[in-house]
């Protein structure tokens, strides 16, 4: 997205993406346990803005690499994170989830569980 945006990226946004990636996904895998969608975006998200902030004042802040800035968008928080991305970060969480969902089913061959009143019903593999 980055690349799309800018034209460029830094080495340390793939690892950010990744880690993000992978919390999308443990979070993804609280939904067979009654977790609901809209909580699983809300904490991808925040989660996401939280390493943002951290990565941005160690990486641009301390250390002064100035991979990003935020600092003439509105709201927001010492040109590290801001809160109209934060909601892009939400957005981008459901694509997320929609990536590892075609993942966990066509490549792992895992199929969904359906909760209902604190019941679980796994349906039976296909294929």
């Amino acid at each position: 997205m980055e690349i799309l945006n800018r034209g460029y990226s830094h080495i340390t946004m793939g690892v950010l993406g990744g880690t993000s990636m992978l919390v999308i996904h443990i979070m993804n895998g609280e939904r067979r346990r009654g977790v609901s969608l809209l909580s699983v975006l809300v904490v991808s998200a925040a989660f996401i803005t939280a390493i943002e902030f951290l990565a941005g004042e160690y990486l641009n802040r301390y250390l002064g690499m100035g991979i990003w800035s935020y600092e003439e968008v509105p709201l927001n928080f010492d040109g590290q994170i801001c809160l109209p991305f934060a909601f892009v970060w939400f957005g981008l969480s459901y694509i997320g989830v929609l990536a590892d969902n075609f993942i966990r089913r066509h490549i792992f061959k895992e199929y969904p569980v359906i909760v209902k009143r604190g019941k679980e019903k796994i349906p039976a593999a296909v294929g």
